[in-house]
């Protein structure tokens, strides 16, 4: 591990501590905005095994933000991606430490992602500049998907360019599954983002099947077999609450 490393190891420790500190002194470990409280419902609701609770009798009395009554049954709105990763915080009682380690690790990826594409201090650089932005240490003192989309990006631009531009440090086979997994869940938590997110790699894919090898093609194939295939997972769980 070189010295640019630590020092990246060491930026992304201090944005655990910090973003831990605005979720405790500025967020009081609380949900402010209605995504957040519909978020804390659906997490509530998973960590006891349950999508969907029965509807109370008088649904007006007990109104809470984006959370539905429909048919009998109460549920969540939003896709189950980010729930259920904040469920396991709710499961062990830090459910306000998920948002700050995953800013820390997305720390880490930023400088790995950079180091890989422009060099250790590029790397470095960017590191430094998101761990001092505003909105990024807000956004990871708070309840929200944001830093777990991010998450999920960075890993999904990392292992793709060691999959398909560099020659990775590990069998192709284990970063084409973290592509799969990142992949879908960018679909299972913020569907329209995961378009967009992954439209320059469907792109880049697109050049592959034409220019690589029948390995290569293959390659994409199952992955984006494999993407798709739990992706819909998102259409299984909208069944599972509407019947459409």
């Amino acid at each position: 591990m070189s010295r640019l490393d630590r020092l990246a190891l060491l930026l992304s420790l201090s944005v655990v501590i910090v973003t831990g500190w605005v979720s405790t002194r500025y967020f009081e470990r609380l949900p402010h905005l209605e995504d957040e409280m519909a978020y804390t419902w659906q997490a509530a609701a998973i960590s006891g095994g349950h999508i969907t609770v029965p509807s109370p009798e008088c649904g007006r009395c007990f109104l809470y933000p984006f959370v539905v009554d429909y048919n009998g049954l109460r549920f969540g709105k939003y896709p189950l991606g980010w729930p259920v990763v904040l469920a396991a915080g709710v499961k062990v009682g830090l459910r306000w430490l998920v948002n700050p380690l995953l800013a820390g690790f997305c720390i880490w990826l930023l400088y790995r992602l950079g180091k890989k594409v422009a060099g250790e201090g590029t790397g470095l650089l960017a590191a430094f500049l998101v761990a001092g932005s505003p909105f990024f240490l807000l956004n990871a003192g708070s309840l929200l998907a944001h830093i777990w989309t991010l998450f999920l990006t960075l890993g999904l631009t990392l292992a793709w360019l060691d999959s398909f531009v560099y020659d990775p440090p590990f069998p192709h086979w284990l970063t084409d599954l973290v592509v799969v997994f990142c992949l879908a869940g960018l679909a299972l938590t913020r569907p329209l983002t995961a378009v967009g997110v992954a439209l320059p790699f469907i792109l880049h894919a697109l050049i592959l099947l034409i220019r690589g090898s029948r390995h290569v093609r293959w390659r994409l194939l199952g992955i984006a077999a494999l993407a798709g295939l739990l992706s819909s997972l998102h259409l299984l769980w909208q069944f599972a609450l509407t019947g459409d």
